[in-house]
């Protein structure tokens, strides 16, 4: 299964997604102009994943801000997820936020409450560069 590594941009997260070392995350921006495009490959990924997935699954979301668009393709990738773990595979969701996010805290509820895949939602641990600015990634 070919590997998706798209790095980020300005409107567009990080995105390593690689069956064989078992490292599937997604992380950053997400307010993609053409979200469709953008996500299509994505989406496809793990339609193609879910038809052979690895016993044990894990998927990082680390978003420091997504659109309303997003969360659409977000919740698309979250039913395949849903579809491997009632398939009896271990899959597991973690959902970082920053500790003074509440939106980002809440929407990670909001989506953990609509899909039944095992989903943790998790404070970022913010470390200071050596200019003393946070990095959050």
């Amino acid at each position: 299964m070919r590997k998706i590594k798209i790095k980020a941009k300005d409107q567009t997260p990080l995105v390593i997604l690689d069956k064989e070392s078992s490292i599937m995350e997604i992380k950053g921006y997400s307010y993609p102009d053409e979200a469709h495009n953008f996500y299509d490959d994505i989406i496809n990924w793990f339609k193609e994943y879910s038809t052979d997935p690895n016993s044990n699954t894990k998927l990082t979301f680390d978003f420091a801000y997504v659109n309303s668009t997003s969360i659409k393709f977000f919740n698309d990738i979250l039913k395949k997820l849903d579809s491997i773990a009632a398939a009896g595979k271990q899959v597991q969701v973690e959902w970082y936020y920053s500790a003074d996010d509440e939106d980002m805290q809440q929407l990670g509820a909001v989506l953990k409450d609509f899909h039944k895949v095992p989903f943790s939602i998790l404070p970022k641990n913010i470390t200071k560069e050596n200019n003393g600015k946070q990095k959050l990634f």
